[in-house]
């Protein structure tokens, strides 16, 4: 018959490296074996000590709670005759320093190796080393705590299994049967830094206001991070805060400051502007008046710094539609199968479509162009900005900026031709940069419209990804970012 008891674990005061520590009140310890778990003795009867799942956030935040079930003397005779079980008289002291600042290689000839690190205080991380590749693919990030059995015993639990301190090393026991065997055998390397392909995470779980991290407003409406626990993370205060899966930005009395989710604050001082990465773990930033691209940890940014690219195979295809202008003689037409697609609200069918007063334009975009506009991008995050427009260049050399139903619709509405002729009129020149931006000139100064609609730039560099150099005709020069911000040089 198999006897049930059901207790509460404490939450100790005690804490191991800023880690959940829980004192474990039942029993006296016995053996801890990788797959079977850790038993103990209680009132001359041996039980199973039943953990609840340390990666059920939400749960294990209320509480840590176990269950007692009684063993049978079968079963713990077997469990003793294996060599992985570990017997409490081997368990020894330790505070699990060596974890901070030391990789644990394994050392495995014909099989996977693996990489075990510390990651955060909340989180180990275990990468699969790849010969050709020379980096770690982390593939398992494993919330832990630390269980004090008494009389000095300690082991560190995580979602994969125990580390237990014996005096011979220290012993990594996983359930799953390929890491336990890897990890038999290991190497230690000590380490200051971690690079930046190290610690890139391949699944989101870390990311702030998910299942473990979370920004927390304060009555003083400032902001700080928590984890679930309702512990701080980062011992500051900030005005606001910026994040993705790979990055956070802090802002504070107008300074920036920036972390992976290490939790360690970068080394990066006098940035006035940012702009994360789409697909890869790499920022852009402005610092001391220069752009540039660091990965994870703060440096520059480069190729190897990606552990894993990303798969682009779950994203839905972009949605297009055609568009070209044609000339036959005189007379421009413009030609689409989806033209209810570029216009709103359009009723015809038809797949071509003159161009009123054609005789006023030299040329017109797209002219003998066959180009297909992205209406949308789940990959990109894009959405094209409605109207789209379409710039002509007229006979005297100046160029306009028009909606396309201005061009096409000869029963256009007074509204329509009112925002037609908000579009800049009378320009110098004019170059699509894509879509939705346009670079134009008048009188020697220049926008990217419709970012800075006001024609102000003496000089006006192409971009950088997200930032534009610029140049006032005072003197002044920034940086324009892609959403219409200008940074000024201090």
């Amino acid at each position: 018959m198999k006897q049930i008891i059901y207790i509460l674990l404490i939450l100790s005061s005690i804490f191991s490296f800023g880690q959940q520590t829980y004192k474990v009140p039942e029993g006296e310890l016995v053996f801890i074996h990788p797959e079977e778990g850790i038993f103990i003795k209680k009132d001359n009867i041996i039980y199973k000590l039943d953990l609840e799942n340390i990666s059920d956030y939400e749960e294990i935040s209320k509480g840590f709670k176990y269950e007692l079930y009684a063993s049978t003397i079968e079963n713990v005779e077997k469990i003793k005759k294996d060599v992985s079980t570990i017997f409490a008289n081997k368990i020894t002291k330790c505070n699990f320093d060596k974890l901070n600042k030391t990789k644990f290689i394994t050392k495995a000839i014909d099989d996977d190796n693996y990489q075990f690190v510390k990651y955060n205080k909340e989180f180990f991380l275990i990468g699969i080393l790849d010969d050709s590749l020379k980096k770690p693919r982390n593939e398992y990030l494993l919330h832990y705590c630390i269980l004090d059995f008494g009389n000095g015993k300690k082991v560190v639990y995580h979602s994969e299994g125990y580390i237990i301190p014996t005096k011979e090393k220290l012993n990594f026991l996983f359930e799953n049967y390929g890491l336990n065997n890897a990890f038999k055998s290991y190497a230690t390397i000590n380490y200051k830094k971690l690079k930046a392909n190290e610690i890139q995470l391949l699944k989101f779980d870390l990311e702030l206001n998910g299942d473990f991290y979370k920004i927390d407003t304060l009555k003083s409406k400032k902001l700080r991070i928590i984890n679930c626990y309702n512990q701080i993370v980062i011992n500051k205060e900030f005005d606001s805060i910026a994040y993705t899966s790979s990055f956070i930005i802090g802002y504070k009395n107008k300074k920036i400051d920036i972390y992976n989710y290490t939790f360690e604050r970068l080394n990066l001082k006098n940035v006035t502007a940012f702009s994360f990465g789409i697909f890869y773990t790499k920022l852009q930033i402005v610092q001391n008046n220069t752009l540039r691209l660091i990965n994870l940890i703060g440096d520059d940014f480069k190729t190897d710094d990606i552990a894993v690219y990303p798969s682009f195979n779950h994203f839905f295809p972009s949605q297009t539609a055609s568009l070209v202008v044609t000339q036959e003689n005189d007379q421009f037409y413009i030609q689409s199968d989806e033209m209810y697609d570029i216009l709103k609200n359009w009723q015809s069918f038809e797949n071509k479509y003159k161009i009123i007063n054609s005789e006023k334009y030299e040329s017109i975009q797209f002219l003998n162009e066959l180009t297909f506009i992205t209406l949308n991008s789940e990959m990109n995050n894009y959405s094209i900005k409605y109207p789209i427009l379409i710039y002509t260049k007229l006979k005297n050399g100046k160029y306009n900026l028009n909606t396309i139903d201005f061009l096409i619709d000869t029963k256009i509405s007074n509204q329509s031709i009112e925002l037609n002729n908000l579009l800049p009129k009378n320009l110098d020149s004019i170059v699509s940069i894509n879509k939705d931006i346009y670079k134009i000139g008048r009188e020697n100064l220049f926008t990217y419209y419709p970012l800075v609609k006001e024609i102000k730039y003496k000089k006006l560099e192409n971009f950088i990804e997200n930032f534009a150099r610029f140049e006032l005709p005072n003197g002044k020069k920034g940086w324009l970012s892609l959403d219409g911000k200008e940074y000024y040089d201090e």
